[in-house]
């Protein structure tokens, strides 16, 4: 199938097919990124 936007997957884009999925994404992610960086940077999801 071809996207109509590269990189964009409607299928994964579409929340009612995948509920809270980017809110716990975004959030896993940032807890990921948080050990890694120097002291002086946070990671907010905000």
């Amino acid at each position: 199938m071809v996207y109509p936007f590269p990189g964009m997957n409607p299928y994964l884009e579409d929340p009612a097919l995948w509920p809270g999925v980017h809110g716990r994404l975004v959030v896993a992610i940032a807890d990921a990124l948080s050990p890694q960086l120097p002291p002086k940077y946070i990671v907010d999801i905000e």
